[in-house]
């Protein structure tokens, strides 16, 4: 799902009034892109204001399409095709606020059978984070693949095996499991939902805890900034296209 904004050719020519039909297309095409980027650059400062060390990965979510002279439309949208997960699936509830989609390391974990499908993933206090506060992909995939729940894919199997190679590995690094309340043996009836790690000096500690849906709020004004950037640029860029594309070309003749 994508969500674009729209500028059209009308606002412009309505500004501008005495345009000649030749010089409209090309003065409205380069005011519409114009007023496009300045959407995009301020859709991003937005970001940087309301998130909390936003990732390259998030700042880098939209995408402008320009306008033409013969398609007088200018879009800023969220891209559709990114990565694992299309920007909108996890930002669109910061945008308009409800519960926010599976991960792709969630669904992973589900159809593992590790995790119910109402249930979310997020980081417990035993597990270290990046300079933004997420699990580095690195343990999110250590994790996985000492759960079973890592990717399969042709000649490649990234999941943790029983070899003599993958003990030794797990006996460095440690080991992650899934603790629930009521388990049996050494489990507490009272413990949260989970992942743990455990190795000989730290003992057990939470990882990645599972909780119900988490419910945003509404924090990114994406309509809202777009609107007010519209409104306050649109006029003088198309100003800006009629001085470069059409007031040059008065001062030459005359």
């Amino acid at each position: 799902m994508a969500v674009h904004f729209r500028v059209e050719s009308a606002d412009v020519i309505r500004a501008l009034g005495n345009l000649r039909d030749n010089d409209a297309p090309i003065v409205t095409a380069y005011a519409l892109t114009k007023t496009g980027q300045d959407i995009k650059a301020a859709e991003i400062d937005s970001m940087k204001s309301v998130f909390d060390r936003p990732t390259k990965f998030t700042l880098n979510a939209l995408y402008l399409k320009p306008a033409t002279k013969t398609d007088l439309v200018a879009e800023v949208y969220f891209k559709d095709g990114f990565g694992s997960l299309p920007a909108w699936r996890y930002l669109g509830p910061q945008v308009e606020g409800g519960a926010r989609v599976h991960k792709s390391h969630e669904l992973r974990l589900i159809r593992a059978g590790l995790m119910q499908a109402e249930e979310f993933a997020v980081p417990g206090s035993g597990i270290k984070l990046d300079g933004f506060g997420n699990v580095p992909g690195s343990t999110i995939t250590r994790i996985l693949s000492q759960l079973g729940a890592a990717e399969q894919k042709a000649g490649y199997q990234a999941n943790a095996t029983g070899s003599k190679r993958s003990r030794a590995k797990k006996k460095k690094a440690g080991t992650y499991f899934v603790l629930r309340p009521g388990a049996g043996g050494r489990a507490d009836r009272n413990v949260a939902p989970g992942i743990y790690f455990r190795d000989g000096a730290r003992g057990m500690v939470p990882a990645i805890m599972f909780v119900r849906a988490p419910r945003y709020q509404k924090r990114f004004p994406f309509y809202e900034t777009a609107r007010a950037t519209f409104d306050q640029k649109l006029v003088a860029r198309a100003r800006e296209g009629w001085q470069r594309f059409v007031g040059d070309k008065l001062k030459v003749a005359a």
